[in-house]
Protein backbone atom coordinates (compact mmCIF):
# COMPACT_ATOMS: atom_id res chain seq x y z
CA UNK A 1 0.00 0.00 0.00
CA UNK A 2 1.39 3.43 -1.24
CA UNK A 3 1.11 6.35 1.14
CA UNK A 4 1.92 9.86 0.53
CA UNK A 5 2.10 12.43 3.39
CA UNK A 6 1.17 15.94 2.86
CA UNK A 7 1.85 18.82 5.37
CA UNK A 8 2.24 22.41 5.28
CA UNK A 9 5.66 24.61 4.54
CA UNK A 10 5.30 26.01 8.02
CA UNK A 11 3.22 24.86 10.94
CA UNK A 12 3.48 26.05 14.88
CA UNK A 13 4.80 22.63 16.03
CA UNK A 14 7.57 23.40 17.14
CA UNK A 15 10.09 20.92 15.42
CA UNK A 16 7.36 21.68 12.25
CA UNK A 17 6.47 17.45 12.53
CA UNK A 18 9.83 16.41 11.79
CA UNK A 19 9.66 13.57 14.98
CA UNK A 20 6.44 12.59 13.34
CA UNK A 21 7.83 12.20 9.79
CA UNK A 22 10.56 10.82 11.06
CA UNK A 23 8.94 7.64 12.81
CA UNK A 24 6.79 6.99 9.75
CA UNK A 25 9.60 6.72 7.34
CA UNK A 26 11.32 4.21 9.55
CA UNK A 27 11.24 1.12 8.65
CA UNK A 28 11.20 -0.92 11.13
CA UNK A 29 7.85 0.64 12.64
CA UNK A 30 5.87 0.72 9.05
CA UNK A 31 3.32 -2.30 8.66
CA UNK A 32 4.02 -4.87 6.65
CA UNK A 33 2.86 -4.21 2.88
CA UNK A 34 2.92 -0.18 3.91
CA UNK A 35 5.37 1.64 1.66
CA UNK A 36 6.19 5.91 2.23
CA UNK A 37 5.95 6.95 -0.75
CA UNK A 38 6.85 11.02 -0.74
CA UNK A 39 6.33 13.99 0.96
CA UNK A 40 4.44 16.69 -0.34
CA UNK A 41 4.63 20.26 1.06
CA UNK A 42 1.52 22.89 0.80
CA UNK A 43 2.94 26.66 0.21
CA UNK A 44 1.97 28.58 3.67
CA UNK A 45 4.79 31.02 3.98
CA UNK A 46 4.01 34.52 2.66
CA UNK A 47 4.64 38.19 3.73
CA UNK A 48 0.58 37.71 5.01
CA UNK A 49 1.82 35.10 7.36
CA UNK A 50 4.71 37.53 8.52
CA UNK A 51 2.69 39.89 9.50
CA UNK A 52 0.28 37.88 11.39
CA UNK A 53 3.40 36.58 13.49
CA UNK A 54 4.78 40.04 14.14
CA UNK A 55 1.11 41.26 15.10
CA UNK A 56 1.05 37.55 18.03
CA UNK A 57 4.87 38.80 18.81
CA UNK A 58 3.22 42.65 19.63
CA UNK A 59 0.08 41.22 21.67
CA UNK A 60 2.71 38.74 23.82
CA UNK A 61 1.61 35.22 21.81
CA UNK A 62 5.15 34.28 22.09
CA UNK A 63 5.00 30.77 21.85
CA UNK A 64 2.98 30.09 18.80
CA UNK A 65 4.95 33.04 17.20
CA UNK A 66 8.21 31.85 17.90
CA UNK A 67 6.87 28.68 16.24
CA UNK A 68 6.02 30.14 13.20
CA UNK A 69 8.42 31.99 12.49
CA UNK A 70 11.59 29.55 13.58
CA UNK A 71 9.85 27.22 10.78
CA UNK A 72 8.98 29.69 8.51
CA UNK A 73 12.93 30.19 8.61
CA UNK A 74 13.72 26.98 8.20
CA UNK A 75 11.25 26.13 5.75
CA UNK A 76 12.76 28.60 3.05
CA UNK A 77 16.68 28.25 3.68
CA UNK A 78 17.53 24.36 4.63
CA UNK A 79 13.92 22.40 5.45
CA UNK A 80 15.18 19.05 7.67
CA UNK A 81 11.81 17.18 6.59
CA UNK A 82 12.78 17.61 2.56
CA UNK A 83 16.24 16.59 3.99
CA UNK A 84 15.53 13.67 5.67
CA UNK A 85 12.99 12.29 2.62
CA UNK A 86 15.77 13.11 0.49
CA UNK A 87 18.23 11.03 1.83
CA UNK A 88 15.60 8.23 1.83
CA UNK A 89 15.59 8.98 -1.90
CA UNK A 90 11.87 9.73 -1.43
CA UNK A 91 10.60 12.63 -3.50
CA UNK A 92 9.30 16.25 -2.33
CA UNK A 93 6.32 17.66 -3.84
CA UNK A 94 6.47 21.47 -3.53
CA UNK A 95 2.52 22.52 -3.82
CA UNK A 96 0.89 25.70 -4.05
CA UNK A 97 -2.43 24.33 -3.35
CA UNK A 98 -2.95 20.77 -2.65
CA UNK A 99 -6.84 21.23 -5.44
CA UNK A 100 -4.61 22.36 -8.24
CA UNK A 101 -4.25 21.05 -11.63
CA UNK A 102 -0.40 20.55 -11.52
CA UNK A 103 -0.53 19.39 -8.08
CA UNK A 104 -3.55 16.61 -9.27
CA UNK A 105 -0.95 15.59 -11.72
CA UNK A 106 2.43 15.66 -9.59
CA UNK A 107 0.69 13.19 -7.23
CA UNK A 108 -0.95 11.10 -9.62
CA UNK A 109 2.09 10.33 -11.23
CA UNK A 110 3.54 9.11 -7.14
CA UNK A 111 0.30 6.58 -8.03
CA UNK A 112 -0.83 6.51 -3.92
CA UNK A 113 -3.06 4.51 -2.28
CA UNK A 114 -3.58 6.70 0.43
CA UNK A 115 -3.36 10.43 1.14
CA UNK A 116 -2.57 11.54 4.77
CA UNK A 117 -2.92 14.66 5.33
CA UNK A 118 -1.14 16.03 8.26
CA UNK A 119 -2.09 19.86 9.34
CA UNK A 120 -2.71 21.28 6.48
CA UNK A 121 -5.88 24.02 5.97
CA UNK A 122 -6.07 23.19 2.02
CA UNK A 123 -9.94 21.89 1.90
CA UNK A 124 -9.39 19.17 -0.53
CA UNK A 125 -11.87 18.77 -3.33
CA UNK A 126 -13.26 15.67 -5.15
CA UNK A 127 -10.60 15.69 -7.92
CA UNK A 128 -8.02 15.11 -5.11
CA UNK A 129 -9.95 13.00 -2.84
CA UNK A 130 -10.76 10.25 -5.88
CA UNK A 131 -7.09 10.46 -6.67
CA UNK A 132 -5.67 7.89 -4.44
CA UNK A 133 -7.15 4.19 -4.83
CA UNK A 134 -8.39 3.56 -1.31
CA UNK A 135 -8.74 7.20 0.07
CA UNK A 136 -7.79 10.63 1.60
CA UNK A 137 -7.16 10.16 5.79
CA UNK A 138 -7.15 13.86 7.65
CA UNK A 139 -5.60 14.56 11.55
CA UNK A 140 -8.27 17.21 12.94
CA UNK A 141 -6.72 18.73 15.86
CA UNK A 142 -10.29 18.21 18.24
CA UNK A 143 -12.08 15.40 19.40
CA UNK A 144 -14.70 14.35 17.05
CA UNK A 145 -17.68 14.89 16.67
CA UNK A 146 -18.03 16.97 18.90
CA UNK A 147 -15.23 19.38 18.44
CA UNK A 148 -15.03 21.14 15.13
CA UNK A 149 -13.74 24.39 13.28
CA UNK A 150 -10.00 25.63 14.22
CA UNK A 151 -7.74 25.39 16.99
CA UNK A 152 -10.43 23.09 18.87
CA UNK A 153 -7.41 22.01 20.98
CA UNK A 154 -6.97 25.37 22.23
CA UNK A 155 -10.57 25.99 23.30
CA UNK A 156 -10.50 22.42 24.89
CA UNK A 157 -7.39 23.51 26.68
CA UNK A 158 -8.70 26.70 27.94
CA UNK A 159 -12.27 25.27 28.81
CA UNK A 160 -11.03 22.41 30.68
CA UNK A 161 -12.72 19.83 28.45
CA UNK A 162 -10.67 16.82 26.87
CA UNK A 163 -7.88 17.89 24.99
CA UNK A 164 -7.13 15.61 21.29
CA UNK A 165 -7.01 14.72 17.70
CA UNK A 166 -9.10 12.76 15.33
CA UNK A 167 -8.06 10.22 12.66
CA UNK A 168 -10.84 10.30 9.86
CA UNK A 169 -11.67 9.88 6.58
CA UNK A 170 -11.75 12.61 4.39
CA UNK A 171 -14.84 13.77 1.94
CA UNK A 172 -16.00 17.06 0.54
CA UNK A 173 -17.18 18.61 3.88
CA UNK A 174 -15.10 20.06 6.40
CA UNK A 175 -14.38 18.03 9.65
CA UNK A 176 -16.63 15.28 7.96
CA UNK A 177 -16.56 11.16 7.01
CA UNK A 178 -16.10 8.65 9.43
CA UNK A 179 -13.94 8.41 12.53
CA UNK A 180 -11.16 6.23 12.18
CA UNK A 181 -9.78 6.79 16.02
CA UNK A 182 -10.05 9.52 18.37
CA UNK A 183 -6.87 10.43 20.78
CA UNK A 184 -7.20 12.28 23.98
CA UNK A 185 -3.45 13.22 24.85
CA UNK A 186 -1.73 14.54 28.33
CA UNK A 187 -2.25 18.29 28.38
CA UNK A 188 -1.00 18.36 32.04
CA UNK A 189 2.29 19.20 31.77
CA UNK A 190 1.35 21.96 29.26
CA UNK A 191 2.77 25.07 30.43
CA UNK A 192 1.54 27.32 27.61
CA UNK A 193 -0.70 26.77 24.60
CA UNK A 194 2.62 25.82 22.22
CA UNK A 195 3.25 22.98 24.13
CA UNK A 196 0.16 21.27 22.91
CA UNK A 197 0.44 20.74 19.28
CA UNK A 198 4.17 19.35 19.83
CA UNK A 199 2.73 17.13 22.76
CA UNK A 200 -0.23 16.15 20.40
CA UNK A 201 2.19 15.09 17.29
CA UNK A 202 3.84 12.44 19.51
CA UNK A 203 0.57 10.32 19.81
CA UNK A 204 -0.35 11.18 15.97
CA UNK A 205 2.56 9.07 14.93
CA UNK A 206 1.18 5.95 16.12
CA UNK A 207 -2.01 6.48 15.66
CA UNK A 208 -1.48 6.75 12.14
CA UNK A 209 0.94 3.77 12.32
CA UNK A 210 -2.32 1.81 13.34
CA UNK A 211 -4.74 3.44 11.36
CA UNK A 212 -2.58 2.40 8.04
CA UNK A 213 -2.11 -1.05 9.42
CA UNK A 214 -6.13 -1.29 9.22
CA UNK A 215 -6.14 -0.09 5.87
CA UNK A 216 -3.83 -2.00 4.74
CA UNK A 217 -5.94 -5.20 6.32
CA UNK A 218 -9.24 -4.20 5.00
CA UNK A 219 -8.99 -1.20 2.70
CA UNK A 220 -11.79 1.72 3.01
CA UNK A 221 -13.49 -0.15 5.98
CA UNK A 222 -16.27 1.91 7.87
CA UNK A 223 -15.50 3.81 10.48
CA UNK A 224 -17.71 5.74 13.11
CA UNK A 225 -19.90 7.63 12.45
CA UNK A 226 -18.97 11.47 12.55
CA UNK A 227 -22.04 12.90 13.88
CA UNK A 228 -23.12 14.53 17.10
CA UNK A 229 -25.68 16.93 18.72
CA UNK A 230 -23.46 18.52 20.84
CA UNK A 231 -21.34 20.08 19.09
CA UNK A 232 -18.27 22.62 19.81
CA UNK A 233 -17.61 24.74 16.85
CA UNK A 234 -14.09 27.19 17.37
CA UNK A 235 -12.36 29.50 15.49
CA UNK A 236 -9.22 31.10 15.50
CA UNK A 237 -9.54 33.37 18.74
CA UNK A 238 -9.66 37.12 17.67
CA UNK A 239 -7.52 40.05 19.63
CA UNK A 240 -10.12 40.08 22.72
CA UNK A 241 -10.20 36.58 22.93
CA UNK A 242 -6.65 36.46 23.10
CA UNK A 243 -6.56 39.33 25.73
CA UNK A 244 -9.10 36.99 28.19
CA UNK A 245 -7.62 34.42 27.60
CA UNK A 246 -4.56 35.86 28.98
CA UNK A 247 -6.17 37.47 31.33
CA UNK A 248 -7.27 33.60 33.25
CA UNK A 249 -3.37 32.77 33.13
CA UNK A 250 -2.92 30.68 30.09
CA UNK A 251 0.26 31.58 27.99
CA UNK A 252 -0.34 31.16 24.54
Amino acid sequence: MRVLLVTSESTYVRDNYLSLLQKLTDKKNLPENVEIIGLAIVKTVSFSLLFTVMKLFAIGVWGISSALLKNMIASKISDPRSGLFKSLGLPVLKLENINRPESIKAIAELKPDVIVNIRTRNIYKKEILALPSIGCVNIHHGLLPDNRGTMCDLWAWVEGRPVGFTVHWMNEKIDDGDIIKTQEIDASGAKSYADIPYISSTYESGCILEALCRIAREGRFKGIENKSQNVHFTRNPDYRQIKDIKKKGFRL
